[in-house]
């Protein structure tokens, strides 16, 4: 199973927002997704999500348009989530709208399978209001992986988290991508950045890099991966 992205190119008021970006991830894959603001990876998500249609180019997931490949999971930078409710109801409602028709027993024990998934054992009967922000977060991310989703996209989903919060998270999203999907994460924060098996580098709508962590590294010749984006604004 893969995502295959060809030659996207998205324009708006006769401005180039994405030039020709192809990329291809294949299951078990955490790729991360950089650049400074303004470079189109907000754009990309919209077009790998299969919300904004390319001027020119296509994406296919398993083969097949992604408009038609199934459930594909997002999860955005704000958390949608309704802070009186326990971490377990809030889950159970959002099954019963995205599992409509199973049993409740089996609605019941997907619930408590994606818990366990992204490390909330032990915190199922807590109001969402009380969580930290990385729990917050596994929350939003439990909801997504409901349905079982082979493509997962985060948009800046450490955005506010201390550095070891940040790993914690950036470990759960390598988690939940061994499991046999795509897991792609948009981010300004380097820390754990190492983490990714690919990793994409936009640039004013261009796709600058995709490869390994390390071999950015090499690209731009620095020794961190906060002095890329040195490099790239230079």
């Amino acid at each position: 199973m893969e995502l295959h992205a060809r030659q996207i190119e998205v324009k708006a008021g006769g401005r180039s927002i994405l030039a020709g970006v192809s990329v291809r991830l294949h299951a078990g894959q955490l790729c991360g997704v950089i650049g400074p603001s303004g470079a189109g990876k907000s754009t990309l998500i919209r077009v790998l999500l299969g919300l904004t249609a390319p001027a020119k180019g296509e994406v296919t997931l398993a083969g097949r348009p992604i408009s038609e490949a199934g459930p594909v999971g997002y999860v955005p930078q704000d958390d949608a989530l309704h802070g009186a409710l326990k971490v377990r109801h809030a889950l159970d409602f959002a099954a019963q709208l995205r599992l409509h028709g199973m049993p409740d027993v089996s609605r019941q024990a997907r619930v408590r399978q994606v818990i366990l998934q992204v490390g909330l054992d032990g915190r199922e009967d807590v109001r969402i209001e009380k969580l930290s922000g990385g729990q917050r977060k596994r929350v939003s991310v439990a909801m997504e992986l409901l349905s079982q989703p082979r493509l997962l996209i985060l948009d800046e989903p450490t955005s506010g988290l201390d550095p070891g919060l940040e790993a914690k998270m950036m470990d759960l999203f390598s988690t939940v991508a061994r499991d046999g999907r795509i897991v792609l994460v948009s981010t300004h924060a380097m820390q754990s950045i190492e983490r990714c098996d690919q990793l994409m580098v936009l640039v004013r709508g261009a796709l600058v890099y995709f490869g390994s962590p390390a071999g950015a590294l090499s690209k731009w010749g620095v020794t961190d991966y906060n002095s890329i984006f040195t490099r790239l604004s230079a």
